[in-house]
């Protein structure tokens, strides 16, 4: 499970999520850590939150500085809030400053927060306001998240697919041309997937009784290069084929309106995660090369 920042014990911590349009990535070399739509954090103030970090017990040190797995931890909390602050200003969403007050008065009461650097401070507050203000982000209209999934499924933070697993890529071509020609897409699954159970299924992916399954939800537990193809793929458009590590993928992501009773659920379940994964998937984000590359479609650093 991955690490989360918990020098506080009064305030929420901002929920790490791994989290996906068109799968953004890139690297940099520049003196900054990251930049999220042109904001960049320089390495210097990565440099000090870590060691305040460090030396409040959260992480340890490795020849003076924070392991790179640590350091990747941090700046996907970083580059998350960053988006956070995009996020909501290009949604017209205002953070409330009667929460800003609340978690201010609440760190006064902790002794041991007056003991952290500045730079700390302001982080945990952020980070805690953020996760407060995506609790009450409103979910927007059904025509807008209709927008939103036509042009890219992933960036309604939701992904609503089936896929046809076979063994080679030949095959695979094979069944882009039967798919081509006007078989239906389970009907091809049913004959020709090697996935157990395809026959069946038809190779939809579903969650229980939904069509969908959160962006969060998916890239935490599916193969990465399948991650990759599936936030690619447009809808209604067969895509493949796919190599991953089971084999090579035909990639379906369904139209809106065949799904679209379960986008609109997951989406207003919890309109601010979802909508701010969705986000990250396509957002102008680079990383230093130190520490690695972003990756869009995982929503994270590899």
């Amino acid at each position: 499970m991955t690490k989360s920042l918990r020098p506080l014990r009064k305030i929420v911590p901002f929920v790490l999520t791994i989290a996906v349009g068109l799968s953004a990535c890139g690297s940099s070399t520049t003196n900054n850590a990251f930049s999220v739509e042109g904001t960049s954090f320089t390495r210097t103030q990565f440099d000090e939150l870590a060691n305040a970090l460090i030396d409040a017990g959260q992480f340890a040190s490795t020849d003076g500085k924070v392991a790179t797995a640590d350091a990747v931890t941090i700046l996907r909390t970083l580059i998350r809030y960053e988006a956070f602050v995009k996020f909501i200003a290009q949604n017209d969403f205002a953070i409330d400053e009667a929460d800003r007050k609340t978690l201010t008065t609440q760190a006064a009461a902790d002794a041991e927060f007056a003991k952290y650097p500045q730079i700390l401070q302001d982080t945990l507050i952020n980070l805690n306001l953020a996760d407060m203000t995506l609790k009450k982000f409103k979910a927007p209209s059904d025509s807008a998240i209709e927008k939103l999934y036509s042009a890219s499924p992933a960036s309604a933070g939701t992904l609503c697919l089936s896929h046809i697993l076979v063994k080679t890529e030949a095959k695979a071509r094979t069944v882009l041309a039967d798919l081509e020609k006007g078989t239906s897409f389970a009907d091809e699954a049913a004959k020709k997937s090697i996935e157990p159970g395809a026959d069946k299924s038809g190779g939809a992916l579903k969650n229980g009784d939904s069509d969908c399954q959160t962006l969060v939800k998916l890239q935490s537990s599916f193969d990465p290069d399948f991650m990759r193809g599936a936030v690619d793929a447009k809808p209604g458009v067969p895509t493949g084929p796919i190599k991953s590590a089971f084999g090579y993928h035909v990639i379906l992501s369904h139209p809106y309106e065949k799904v679209k009773t379960s986008v609109l659920a997951i989406v207003k379940d919890d309109p601010g995660n979802n909508l701010l994964a969705g986000y990250l998937s396509s957002a102008d984000i680079t990383v230093n090369s130190v520490y690695g590359t972003w990756d869009g479609a995982l929503g994270t650093i590899q």
